[in-house]
């Protein structure tokens, strides 16, 4: 089996520089200050096995969203919870549906399972939102399960709830299983209303992961936890890593959901605000094409600039900002990047270095194209 691990933002530990990490969509806030606390309060229990259940912390998931704990399962990052899914119920020659472009961690745990990929491309003329209709055409008898994100990575587009039900309900009717990935659904204001977590009981077949580390801006604390009917949650927790979720992670993840409420409005209110800047601020700057943010991270064409996303990144390394190059997500991509959102000093000194190198590609356009004309006019072109 010839596999490879897909590429990832946030590699900031292969350079020896300091940088600043546009490519990692965290929380533009950074960690609730009670974090430092809830580790000292418990770092005594560091002697003891974790909770293998997650007792607590699922009690406490199950009371902010109203669902039966019994339907929850708690991973080391959602990304455990890809995993499981697959291990689950990915068979070989399972044919599994995702959109391209999108998180690269479902193709892969399905493919290691044996499971064919196919893809329904997300069009940049449709603004890259999902066509269903689409993807309903490229289900078949063959189809074990189908993959969203939403908001989706790297496009930033959210999809509605009632066009996400359309999907999920179509499934059940031709037995396909629904994952729903919601790991960047608490950054946008319609995100609680929009989610998909309280359909899970009326639907068998619809699993939702949601990211604890993204939200509250902890990636280095591992917890993820999905909500799924009660049969689909009890066989996926059969395929979880015993003692999956530390100790001192299970304690901080239970506090900060218990008292999520204000730091996630502030949080909703500072990225409505910063995104709509940003997108503003780089539809400005020459070479430029930006597609307007949904979720906390932005998807810019680059292509006039008259460099590949490969070449954007080192140039960008060259300032200290660190960019997700795109070209991971298909070759079609290889002229788009994504960049989060954070806060304005930080957005101000991105744009600078944007313009600073929009403004140098333009010139050396220029005068290639002059040399050019000059060669042209002697006639010494042959």
């Amino acid at each position: 089996m010839d596999l490879t691990r897909p590429k990832h933002g946030a590699d900031v530990w292969t350079y020896d520089v300091a940088l600043v990490d546009y490519s990692c969509n965290l929380n533009p806030l950074g960690p609730p200050k009670e974090i430092i606390n809830i580790i000292q309060k418990n770092i005594d229990n560091v002697i003891r096995y974790p909770d293998d259940a997650c007792t607590s912390l699922k009690l406490t998931l199950s009371d902010y969203h109203n669902i039966p704990r019994e339907q929850i399962i708690v991973g080391c990052g959602s990304t455990e919870l890809i995993k499981a899914f697959a291990e689950t119920f990915v068979n070989l020659n399972d044919h599994i549906l995702t959109p391209v472009p999108t998180y690269g961690e479902y193709a892969f745990y399905c493919q290691f399972m044996g499971g064919i990929i196919d893809k329904t491309p997300l069009k940049e003329d449709e603004e890259f939102f999902l066509n269903i209709e689409d993807l309903f055409d490229l289900i078949d008898r063959s189809t074990k399960a189908i993959f969203l994100c939403n908001p989706n990575n790297p496009t930033s587009r959210f999809e509605s709830k009632s066009k996400i039900l359309e999907v999920v309900e179509e499934c059940e009717a031709r037995k396909v299983l629904v994952f729903v990935d919601e790991a960047f659904i608490d950054f946008l204001r319609e995100g609680r209303n929009g989610s998909c977590v309280p359909e899970v009981e009326s639907h068998d077949n619809l699993f939702v992961s949601r990211s604890l580390t993204k939200i509250f801006s902890i990636p280095g604390i591992r917890v993820g936890y999905g909500v799924g009917g009660k049969e689909l949650a009890r066989y996926m927790d059969k395929t979880r890593l015993s003692w999956n979720v530390g100790v001192l992670d299970q304690f901080i993840a239970t506090e900060l959901v218990r008292n999520c409420d204000s730091y996630l409005e502030r949080t909703v209110e500072f990225v409505e605000l910063e995104k709509r800047y940003l997108y503003e601020q780089v539809s400005r700057i020459n070479g430029y094409e930006p597609f307007k943010p949904d979720a906390n991270f932005m998807l810019i064409k680059v292509k006039n600039l008259g460099l590949n996303s490969a070449d954007f990144k080192k140039t960008m390394l060259e300032r200290g900002f660190l960019i997700r190059d795109c070209s991971s997500f298909g070759e079609e991509f290889s002229n788009y990047i994504r960049i989060a959102v954070k806060n304005r000093d930080l957005n101000n000194n991105l744009l600078k270095a944007f313009k600073t190198v929009s403004e140098e590609k333009s010139s050396s356009n220029k005068s290639e194209l002059e040399t050019t004309e000059k060669i042209s006019g002697t006639g010494l072109e042959n």
